[in-house]
């Protein structure tokens, strides 16, 4: 018995060497695991905003899940806390030796809590004085510079990204009452960090 025990214990070695020795072996990400953390200054989801990233369809569609802050002197009034989920999507990519430039579009939702904003419109106002100021959307355009790292373990790459952009109810007032276009775009400056 003491001899069988002893086969089977080196042949699973052999096989646990054999195995682990493969390079063809992929390793597989859970589906949840992040590829980059974000890290955006103003784009109308907060002062600054952080959070993770994912990519889908080869790269086509990058997905973050945002976190804003906007601080009471800043805002003039209270802190603002923003959920955003953002897309961009590349439209065109140019390589210029080490460093991908891409031209870049994309939108997002952001959910806004605080004691300005609501989902339903409040007692206090006649009905559709207001309309829902709790969600809003904003649509951009900019361009990014990405770089591959190849000789460090914990980041892979980095972008360096701008956009401008605005938010849904700018954009409908600017159609509906000739406000000035130019009041109503907003600059953002980010980093991601891929894994």
């Amino acid at each position: 018995m003491k001899k069988i025990l002893l086969h089977i214990i080196i042949s699973l070695l052999f096989v646990h060497n054999a195995y682990s020795n493969d390079s063809t072996q992929v390793k597989v990400k859970h589906w949840l695991t992040p590829e980059y953390a974000t890290i955006q200054f103003a784009g109308n989801i907060g002062f600054l905003s952080l959070g993770i990233g994912y990519q889908f369809f080869n790269n086509r569609i990058n997905s973050e899940i945002l976190y804003g802050f906007v601080p009471a002197s800043i805002s003039k009034t209270v802190n603002i806390n923003t959920i955003t989920f953002k897309n961009t999507f590349p439209i065109t990519n140019k390589k210029h030796k080490t460093i991908t430039t891409t031209l870049i579009t994309g939108f997002t939702v952001s959910y806004e809590t605080g004691n300005n904003s609501f989902v339903k419109l409040p007692d206090k106002y006649p009905d559709d004085y207001y309309r829902t100021n709790a969600f809003h959307s904003t649509f951009f355009i900019g361009a990014k510079a990405h770089k591959d790292f190849t000789d460090t373990i914990l980041i892979k790459g980095i972008d360096f990204y701008s956009e401008i952009g605005s938010v849904d109810t700018y954009l409908w007032y600017a159609m509906s009452q000739k406000i000035n276009p130019t009041k109503i775009f907003s600059l953002s400056v980010g980093v991601n960090l891929y894994f």
